[in-house]
């Protein structure tokens, strides 16, 4: 008879999510999918909050990714006050972001998804005390460069997580010529490890995709933000689709996403799948994130990547659809933020004073958005003639390849027995399909009601007299 099968939850993502198999008669595996166990919630308990608290707010969404929010949000309540920002100010959250960008990419490859490929056989746990155990080198290198990105982060954005600085009409302070000093340091001396983890990547995506041949490599379209000139860009620019076969299908501003991007409710999931308006339902599934923005990239900020990019696409081909090459295009991304910063970093301009233009209050509609490491976000808001929010939706990255996922479990045991579909090798290839896409499912959704808080009630003798919720 049929049957389902909830396996444990996926270890090393940020967030709570597992994956569900459903046996026909015979015992086979007729369908599967990655459940996203939490609750979405976050677009209430925006409504009725004042339009410009939503870059302090949506920051709390997640630990790993605040940056990312705080500017989106920024943007769109700019947007909607119709402000241009100081060229400075400008600068200083590109700056916020790349340093972001950079640190959460490096937390991504050697402490949540390396463990998968960096150590072989020598770690004695397939986790980041395992890749500290087998390769000190590795563990050292990743504490530095999270250590240089969040110092940059704490520097323009006031603290290293959720950060405050960016405000309607800019920010509130600017940095001085020693702090300028001090990053530009920071980030020269940390370019010899990013391009060193670029080359690991590189060699260990060659590996894996040599070992997992033809797993993961549905073509999907891919969807990233552009510069003017089809340029990289994770801050600013348009939207662009990229189809099956590599052509720009579709370009369009960040305004006008409701007329591209439908989304649909999962009967499973607390993450909505949103699908390309123009080809429907069932053709219209996406991917973002690194993979995507190396796809569309016409180039690169700096030497370094844009040698990497053509390296990428001489062994890989374009447009590359394995999942398991996101590793590599990740890395590639971590060593054009750095030149991007060393860029930003010398232009006399970012010491400016100018940050910040003032903004009048008054009722609308803002849409922005920007390329978060694990693709692209939008935030939109509307607010009454007093500025209190009425509406509120945002579409993050993990909700956008949501499909994407549930296409690598549902590879990874099509056909297979229970046993089969149960066993280690099994598992761990899903896995890797996985953690590949770096999911970040406390964005995608937002637990209420089952999170892992107890409550206590202690009497003055140290007595719990009470106690609510379970761990």
């Amino acid at each position: 008879m049929p049957e389902v099968v909830r396996l444990p939850s996926v270890k090393r993502i940020e967030g709570h999510g597992r994956v569900s198999l459903f046996l026909d008669d015979s015992g086979q595996v007729e369908n599967a999918h990655f459940d996203i166990t939490e609750f979405r919630g976050f677009e209430k308990m925006l409504k009725g909050r004042m339009i410009w608290e939503m870059p302090l707010i949506t920051s709390r969404i997640c630990g790993v990714c605040p940056v990312t929010h705080h500017l989106a949000a920024v943007k769109a309540v700019d947007a909607l006050y119709g402000v241009e920002i100081p060229r400075a100010a400008r600068l200083l959250r590109e700056l916020m972001h790349l340093g972001a960008t950079s640190q959460d990419h490096a937390l991504h490859f050697f402490f949540l998804a390396g463990p998968d490929f960096l150590t072989g056989d020598g770690a004695g746990s397939r986790d980041i005390l395992g890749v500290i155990q087998a390769r000190p080198d590795l563990a050292a290198r990743a504490i530095h460069l999270r250590k240089t990105g969040q110092t940059i982060v704490k520097m323009v954005g006031g603290r290293s997580s959720h950060p405050v600085t960016a405000i309607p009409g800019g920010m509130s302070k600017g940095i001085t010529a020693e702090q300028r000093d001090e990053m530009l340091e920071m980030v020269h001396d940390g370019m010899s490890d990013a391009v060193a983890a670029a080359d690991l990547a590189r060699e260990s995506t060659l590996r894996l995709l040599d070992a997992n041949d033809g797993y993961g490599r549905t073509p999907m379209p891919l969807m990233s933000t552009l510069g003017a000139n089809g340029e990289f860009e994770l801050y600013d620019g348009s939207i662009a689709v990229m189809a099956e076969d590599g052509r720009i299908e579709d370009r369009f501003d960040a305004s006008d996403y409701m007329n591209r991007i439908t989304e649909r409710v999962l009967p499973y999931s607390y993450a909505k799948s949103p699908f390309l308006t123009s080809r429907g339902p069932e053709r219209g599934s996406y991917r973002v994130g690194p993979l995507a923005r190396l796809n569309l990239a016409e180039s690169m900020p700096g030497p370094v990547s844009s040698e990497m990019l053509a390296a990428f696409r001489s062994e890989l081909g374009r447009p590359v659809h394995a999942v398991l090459a996101y590793h590599w295009a990740r890395m590639i991304e971590l060593v054009a933020c750095y030149e991007k910063m060393e860029t930003i970093l010398s232009d006399p301009e970012i010491c400016s004073d100018n940050v910040r233009v003032k903004v009048e209050r008054g009722p609308g509609t803002g849409i922005a958005s920007i390329e978060a490491p694990r693709g692209t976000l939008i935030h939109h808001y509307e607010a009454d003639d007093v500025g209190r929010v009425t509406a509120a939706n945002l579409i993050v990255a993990t909700t956008h390849n949501v499909a994407s996922l549930d296409g690598v479990v549902l590879e990874a045991v099509r056909s297979a027995g229970k046993d089969e579909a149960m066993s280690d090798a099994t598992v761990r290839r899903m896995e890797l399909g996985i953690r590949a896409h770096d999911p970040c499912l406390s964005c995608a959704t937002h637990e209420i009601g089952r999170m892992p808080l107890v409550v206590e009630m202690i009497d003055p003798d140290g007595t719990v007299v009470a106690e609510r919720g379970a761990v």
